[in-house]
């Protein structure tokens, strides 16, 4: 296949196009990889680690890599574990000659495993309830399958084969297969997910981002970057300097839907997206530059995405910024991935040195991670399942002008299992306000993510805490929900709410929460915290910004239980919010920074408690 020229479309991968090969893959993990050069000394270690479980963020940091990764039937092993009761995989050896009876039986737990997955689930078939991927001959997988899309069909579901795999050429042909079944989307009931694009600046996100998001392949000079910058200045310079937000869809079938049919380069409005995707992956731009590193952290915590994409550039490695990301991350305990450009123009040595750095520096003594190259669809399916234990680190290598490894980046990527909301729904409404807006014939319009309950349209919402602490009543005059009109939005998706009040009275951090909550805020709170490693160390009366969600204000620290804190040190802290009380909650997680000092910690303890009003002052 002729290799596609600068500026094509993207639509399918190079043939013969491969990963460059690494050390690392699925299949010769390294469980025992010491931590980088120059890492803290042991004492610090031993330290840091018993600060850390003290604050909750022991098993995340400091835990040993599992010397066994469960393994899929894709890796060629003989047992994948055994089958769990929960969750969203189903394994099947074969399902022959079913009769009505079993059938139904099937549909109703085919019914439990969608609803385990949030709309979406995978069935193992020709493999046993324990595991061992015993195959089929073609006339039973055959069979197996219809039977699997009947059953699908019958609870609006698509069905679609994502991965096959031979078990065996003789005495007979024996094969096994994963099969993603997913619900047909209704206007505003697509899967959500939401992805944070982090690493240092120059490493190629911005491209990454408009190649993924709109087919188009860049010309090697940053053509693509520019559909995904949001100001004047940015053009200019080719930084990234805000949050910037882009839609990637997928149908029930697995297939991108923003690229139009006509192949004459032009992409699907978020609107059209939205109505035609089962599944809405969204794309966090994050600034890379030290500069902007207010901005990032705040993406990371107010915008609430369930997995971080560190990509570095295959001919710069891995730079001071990308080990800042990675600690955020951490931080969030939110499950990471690698991604590695301009693999077409880094010679094979280089790339080699700063893809074994990247995965020494996942494999370092703060995180703790093990990477896992990926290099076909096999691997993709395995780790995507493996995603939610927050172990492994997939890596893949890509190149935004010659579209190498996008095939595999996207079906990952739609492959990815969305997070669990369904314990925190029937809690009352609340919702961080992002961003705020005036529209002209609309009024006054905020945008956040619905972290708990669900926000109907013409409900009477309580809107706080001012800069008096108050929450005050206001009426939501109407919902979006990725520009479309709805009548309601429930945990775990991003809208925007038309709002009767003047948007000076509004402000980020502000949050939107319901009348049954009894919010409170404060002026004061208690925390656990441990400083990451490289912070020189803090002392009473230092001045720190806190991030907390959509909070991001100067408090001052003062330590309770010791007169200094070191790199590693877990120390019991009171905060004080220096120019307005703020909303908080006992166990949310935060992070303080002030120059190379970095920390992150629990809150424990609210207190200073402002009075709650339910009407206007």
């Amino acid at each position: 296949m002729e290799e596609p020229h600068r500026g094509q479309r993207l639509l399918a991968e190079p043939e013969g196009a491969s990963s460059p090969s690494t050390p690392t893959h699925l299949s010769d993990l390294d469980s025992s990889a010491e931590g980088e050069d120059g890492s803290p000394s042991p004492a610090e270690q031993l330290r840091a680690r018993e600060a850390a479980e003290a604050v909750g963020y022991g098993d995340l940091l400091f835990a040993e890599p599992p010397s066994d990764t469960k393994k899929s039937l894709m890796q060629g092993r003989s047992h994948l574990g055994m089958e769990d009761d929960e969750g969203y995989i189903e394994y099947k050896w074969k399902l022959v000659g079913v009769s009505k009876e079993r059938l139904d039986n099937l549909i109703t737990q085919m019914k439990f495993r969608v609803a385990e997955g949030q709309g979406e689930c995978m069935y193992e078939i020709g493999v046993d309830n324990d595991g061992h991927p015993k195959g089929l001959n073609p006339e039973d997988y055959r069979e197996s399958v219809r039977t699997i899309r009947k059953m699908a069909e019958s609870l609006n579901c698509d069905c679609g084969v994502v991965c096959e795999k031979l078990v065996a050429k003789a005495p007979e042909v024996l094969k096994c297969c994963e099969l993603m079944i997913r619900k047909i989307a209704r206007a505003g009931t697509c899967l959500d997910l939401r992805i944070a694009i982090c690493g240092n600046y120059d490493s190629g996100k911005s491209t990454l981002t408009g190649v993924i998001t709109t087919g188009e392949l860049d010309d090697g000079r940053g053509s693509v970057r520019q559909a995904v910058f949001k100001h004047r200045h940015e053009v200019d310079t080719g930084r990234t300097s805000s949050i910037s937000t882009h839609m990637l869809g997928f149908d029930s079938a697995g297939r991108v839907v923003n690229y139009r049919p006509d192949g004459m380069g032009q992409t699907l409005t978020d609107q059209e997206i939205a109505e035609q995707a089962a599944k809405v992956i969204t794309l966090f731009d994050l600034a890379g530059h030290e500069r902007y590193l207010k901005t990032t952290v705040f993406g990371m915590t107010g915008c609430i995405p369930d997995y971080g994409a560190l990509v570095i550039a295959a001919n710069n490695g891995v730079q001071r910024m990308t080990k800042e990301h990675l600690n955020l991350c951490l931080a969030l305990k939110m499950p990471v991935f690698g991604v590695v450009t301009r693999i077409d123009m880094t010679p094979e040595a280089t790339l080699k040195a700063n893809v074994a750095d990247f995965e020494k520096l996942l494999r370092s003594t703060n995180s703790r991670k093990v990477p896992c190259m990926v290099r076909n669809e096999e691997d993709v399916v395995q780790c995507a399942k493996c995603m939610k234990e927050n172990r492994i680190a997939p890596i893949f290598c890509v190149s935004n002008v010659t579209g190498q490894g996008f095939d595999l980046l996207r079906k990952f990527i739609n492959l990815l299992p969305p997070k669990d909301w369904s314990s925190v729904t029937r809690k009352p409404a609340e919702c961080p306000i992002e961003n705020t807006y005036f529209v002209s014939g609309v009024g006054t319009v905020v945008s956040g993510t619905v972290t708990q309950g669900v926000v109907h349209a013409s409900d009477s919402i309580l809107l706080g805490p001012d800069a008096h602490g108050q929450f005050r009543n206001v009426r939501i005059k109407g919902i979006h929900l990725r520009g479309l009109p709805v009548k309601r939005v429930e945990a775990g998706q991003t809208a925007s709410f038309a709002l009767k009040e003047k948007r000076e009275h509004i402000r980020k951090g502000m949050l939107l929460v319901g009348k049954d909550a009894k919010p409170q805020c404060c002026w004061e709170f208690e925390a656990d915290v441990v400083l990451l490693f490289q912070s020189p160390g803090a002392s009473s009366c230092y001045q720190f910004v806190v991030h907390c969600r959509t909070v991001r204000q100067a408090a001052k620290l003062e330590l309770l239980d010791r007169d200094h804190v070191r790199t590693g040190d877990k120390a019991s802290v009171r905060f004080r919010f220096l120019y307005r009380p703020e909303y908080l909650v006992r166990g949310s997680q935060i992070i303080f920074r002030e120059g190379a000092t970095k920390g992150l910690g629990t809150v424990t303890k609210v207190s200073a408690v402002a009075p709650v009003v339910g009407g206007r002052k």
